[in-house]
């Protein structure tokens, strides 16, 4: 026979208390109510001691954002008495401030007892400032300039795009790693466009990406602005990024040769020779790349229609807008032409080379 237990007099288990009055006297886990969230208006981070934390989301919905400044809330107050417990809470109730959630722990105060079930109401009050993130994008705080220019003409609405793109997906996958990883301010102007970049480590990351992505070149300025403690210099950089003059499709000179560029991406610019249709790709390294020489835009790219064509004779062929004919030599990229087809052809320091039968150029993705 069981001594009885100490408390409430039933049989006793373990250290003289029955298994109720030991799960009680042997909580789960311990909470405080009522608990305060400090929350930023603008982002959804979280104040905690030491600073703030970033809060990942999925979507962009508030209950979503709410369920995980609660979770980060629970993770910091709730102390866990013993291993093994499995924290949920549900939420019963929500005014303007104010949430009312009751925890549950579910778990084993003692290996030899069977698993319960503990509830907890909590009061969750929540207070909303502007985290340091946030305070300094609001007062145009940076520490870099990001230039993008095009040598010798504008950036393109593509081009724009692209940059746009990769400077959001680096803002993106920075974020939480660097408080300061954002862009304060995009101005576009006549000849390109600027970026305030918050810290020169995320200026330097796109500017990396760019100037990988698109051949360019680069140049980089500090202005001293001030001071740190114990009397060093403070400067800002500004990084200018200069695009090449050619984009996929305009006509270059390789070499002596002409050439149209098919397309440009980290790996080199793929050209292709007008004159016997090889293709190669060179980069700012290739002994080639210092020979280039701009020939012109792929405006001058135009449409006609082949009338006639015989083995080792030239091509006649007819503009289709001006409707005026004209004979071209054969050439490798003219091989495969027939009667009645479509190509196009442009005109380069006054001679007419057929390009290749795809008019649609390759521009890898970002």
């Amino acid at each position: 026979m069981n001594a009885p237990c100490y408390l409430c007099g039933k049989d006793a288990v373990l250290d003289g208390l029955c298994a109720e009055c030991y799960n009680r006297e042997h909580p789960l886990i311990r909470v405080s109510s009522p608990l305060e969230i400090i929350a930023c208006k603008r982002c959804g981070s979280v104040k905690i001691p030491g600073g703030w934390r970033t809060i990942p989301l999925s979507s962009s919905e508030s209950d979503e954002l709410m369920l995980r400044q609660i979770d980060n809330l629970l993770s910091r107050e709730v102390e866990r008495l013993t291993d093994d417990v499995e924290i949920t809470y549900n939420v019963e109730n929500r005014l303007d401030r104010v949430l009312y959630i009751r925890v549950k722990a579910a778990g084993r105060s003692h290996t030899s007892l069977e698993p319960h079930t503990e509830e907890y109401p909590v009061e969750v009050r929540l207070s909303y400032v502007t985290c340091d993130t946030c305070g300094m994008m609001s007062g145009g705080y940076h520490e870099a300039i990001l230039q993008i220019r095009a040598d010798g003409r504008e950036v393109t609405d593509v081009e724009e795009e692209e940059i746009l793109s990769i400077v959001t997906q680096i803002a993106e996958k920075e974020y939480g790693k660097d408080a300061k990883a954002f862009a304060t301010e995009s101005k576009r102007t006549k000849i390109g466009f600027d970026f305030k970049m918050g810290s020169d480590h995320m200026a330097r990351l796109v500017a990396d990406e760019l100037q990988s992505r698109y051949l360019a070149d680069r140049k980089e300025n500090y202005k001293l602005i001030g001071q740190e403690h114990g009397g060093k210099g403070k400067y800002r950089v500004t990084i200018l990024i200069r695009l090449p003059r050619w984009v996929a499709g305009d006509f270059v000179r390789v070499a002596g040769r002409p050439c149209q560029v098919i397309s440009i991406n980290r790996n080199g610019m793929t050209c292709q020779d007008l004159t016997d249709g090889q293709k190669s790709t060179i980069n700012p390294k290739s002994s080639k790349w210092r020979t280039l020489e701009f020939l012109a835009s792929q405006s001058v790219k135009r449409e006609y229609m082949v009338l006639s064509r015989g083995y080792g004779q030239s091509v006649q062929l007819m503009d289709a807008k001006t409707f005026t004919t004209v004979d071209v030599v054969e050439t490798p990229l003219s091989s495969e032409w027939r009667s009645g087809s479509r190509v196009f052809l442009a005109e380069i320091d006054g001679v007419l080379y057929p390009l290749p039968e795809s008019a649609a150029l390759e521009s890898d993705a970002v």
